[in-house]
């Protein structure tokens, strides 16, 4: 009898992380265009989850086995909410280009946190990978172009893709498997359980938008930037390496910055276009997934090595 080895490919969860990240890298678009609106950094971060939360409260009944894993679910959308305003208020405030670039330094410390927190030893390539989006951020974020009071809102930015690389590592392997969509009813709960008070405390003075432009980027950076690329990672992360889904993530900064560049009329210098240069070359740099030793089986006196 001859047993066929089994091979798990992950060419379909890359595809979904890599679409996951060229719909979040329209986030900053959306922002800026809310911002020019009137919109302040709290209704932006508001309404980025508010509408995905109303639609995935449809799916928020959980098994009482799962409730442990929903918590752990919520807690990182709590977190996420902290950090995903201090990314926003960040961009209202900062040069774009030196928030969208602290932001996009995630799969640096992605690489660091699997390494430090969840014991997944980095290869040699994404270390390499890992390396070259660091550079290609410190090209960008210029100090010189930061004034005092700004500094506090660099520390804030910071936090996101401290929390974005944990959700990563989390996520690419969750200590629990659930239904997609209800571990993203989980998560955006979390989200509304900070910005919503948050916003209210604020006391916004422009709630609704008053334009067909601000109605569009609404839907935009709730649907495009959330919604649907948080349904694509969550389907594409598990079936994929966590190296390999940080590093996809990277994507997100040349999206980011040719959408603010192509619709917006930012300038976008020698240094920025050195950047998205380094990262599409992290891109592809090859990630090899560990896998586990093939067992070796004994037949008719004859080794074989058969991978399972």
């Amino acid at each position: 009898m001859t047993t066929k080895p089994v091979i798990k490919s992950s060419i379909n969860g890359q595809y979904f992380v890599l679409m996951a990240a060229f719909f979040y890298g329209l986030n900053p678009l959306f922002a800026q265009l809310l911002f020019k609106e009137g919109f302040s950094a709290e209704m932006v971060s508001l309404y980025r989850f508010i509408l995905p939360a109303i639609f995935f409260t449809f799916f928020v009944r959980t098994p009482q086995t799962n409730w442990p894993e929903a918590l752990r679910t919520l807690i990182l959308g709590v977190v996420s909410g902290v950090s995903i305003f201090g990314y926003f208020h960040a961009l209202n405030v900062l040069p774009a280009a030196t928030a969208i670039l602290i932001y996009y330094t995630y799969p640096v410390f992605s690489v660091l946190i699997g390494w430090a927190v969840f014991k997944r030893e980095p290869s040699q390539n994404a270390l390499i990978s890992a390396a070259l989006v660091a550079i290609a951020a410190s090209l960008t974020v210029r100090p010189e172009t930061l004034s005092a009071g700004t500094y506090l809102s660099v520390l804030a930015c910071f936090l996101a893709p401290l929390v974005v690389a944990t959700q990563v590592q989390y996520l690419s392997n969750p200590r629990r498997c659930i239904p997609t969509m209800n571990r993203m009813a989980w998560m955006t709960i979390g989200h509304i359980i900070v910005l919503l008070p948050i916003a209210i405390w604020s006391e916004p003075v422009q709630v609704l938008p008053v334009s067909l432009m601000g109605l569009l980027s609404v839907l935009g950076i709730a649907l495009l930037a959330a919604a649907i690329p948080q349904i694509l990672f969550m389907v594409g992360a598990p079936r994929s390496c966590a190296d390999k889904n940080a590093l996809m993530g990277s994507l997100e900064l040349v999206v980011a910055l040719l959408t603010g560049a192509v619709l917006l009329g930012e300038e976008v210098d020698q240094l920025e276009i050195t950047a998205m240069v380094l990262i599409v070359l992290a891109l592809f740099i090859k990630q090899v997934e560990n896998k586990p030793i093939a067992p070796v089986v004994v037949i008719n006196k004859e080794t074989v090595a058969t991978n399972i």
